[in-house]
């Protein structure tokens, strides 16, 4: 009879007498009659690269709250609100102006940017020139979220 597996005192690792090892070895197999192409090394150094990564997205996920507070430390709330129009247009009809335009994104990126007129009426929008480019992204897309 085999002996049973023990844990010596102070020891965590797990022992196997040598018959339990060679009972759990897996016997040799022939190679199979049709052989696989093994992958390219071009092709495992890319998967070896991605395994475990996820996909990131391009701007960092904000808060609401985060970008309130940049929109206040900027001054869009001396032209904007979000629900009524002050001297540019609320947030909200923002929103509900490009709701399902795929470039709404891009282009109120763009706007935040380098400013404008004529689309809400005749007041300008400043540019926004010292905005980082994830800035104008985050309010963009938080305004494009409202309704």
């Amino acid at each position: 009879m085999a002996k049973p597996v023990t844990k010596p005192a102070g020891n965590t690792k797990q022992v196997l007498p040598a018959e339990k090892k060679a009972a759990i070895q897996a016997p040799e197999v022939a190679a199979p009659a049709a052989v696989v192409a093994a992958p390219v090394p071009a092709q495992q150094t890319a998967v070896a690269e991605n395994i475990g990564k996820e996909a990131v997205p391009s701007v960092p996920a904000v808060s609401d709250d985060e970008v309130l507070a940049l929109a206040h430390k900027n001054n869009c709330f001396a032209c904007h609100a979000l629900e009524r129009k002050v001297m540019g247009p609320a947030f909200n009809a923002v929103a509900a102006k490009y709701r399902g335009d795929a470039n709404a994104q891009a282009y109120l990126e763009n706007k935040i940017a380098k400013g404008g007129s004529g689309v809400w009426g005749g007041a300008p929008m400043p540019a926004q020139p010292k905005l980082s480019a994830e800035e104008r992204s985050q309010l963009a897309r938080f305004i494009l979220k409202l309704h």
